[in-house]
Parts: C-alpha cells; structure tokens; sequence
C-alpha cells in the first residue's frame, strides 16, 4: 500500500500553478515541507491536486508546522535542451485521497 505520512515545517508560502488544457484549466498547489529526524533534516514536495485540501493549503504560510498525508508518486520527463530522463520523487495529495492540516507555528527553536 503507497500511503505517506509527514509532519514537518513549511519552508516557503505554498505555490499555485495553473495547467491550462484543451476545454479548461486546473490548479495545483505546491508546499516545500523540511521534516526532522534527529540530526538530519529533510525537504519534501508536496503537490495537491484536491480543491478541498488546496484551501485549507493555501491559508498555511512560512514557518508553519503542518501535517500531511499522501501517496508518493515519481514523474519523470525528457530535457527538450539535453535529451535526458529527468525525475522527481514527491508526496501528492489526490481528491479524497490525503489530508493536509496545519499544526500551528512551528517553534523556530525546535525546527531550526
């Protein structure tokens, strides 16, 4: 079962990009969430294609300590400049699928 749970601050205000397509448009919006475990410190995409979870996303801002639930999913394109396969592994939120909730502000002392 691909199911991803993280809990960690938000690096940045969320991003909204708009994908437009042949009889419309969609929103996704993007987090940038750095999860700690002991020493190390992690960065995590976070891409939300659910509008429900997009709004409560939205509100979030830098510095908040949020709670996300997903599935991970791997993209993968070629470099029209270079020919090469390109990648990147993220967390997706899908409609119905995952949670995102704030947890407060995150203490700046405990995630720095």
């Amino acid at each position: 079962m691909n199911r991803v749970s993280l809990t960690g601050k938000l690096i940045d205000d969320p991003k909204v990009r708009t994908l437009e397509f042949r009889g419309g448009s969609t929103d996704i919006v993007s987090l940038w969430l750095e999860v700690r475990s002991g020493e190390r410190s992690d960065r995590f995409t976070v891409e939300i294609y659910c509008p429900r979870q997009q709004e409560a996303a939205k509100a979030m801002r830098k510095d908040v300590l949020a709670e996300v639930t997903g599935v991970l999913r791997h993209d993968r394109w070629k470099d029209k400049a270079t020919g090469r396969w390109i990648g990147k592994v993220f967390v997706a939120i899908d409609p119905a699928e995952g949670t995102v909730k704030s947890l407060g502000m995150a203490d700046t002392a405990a995630a720095a």
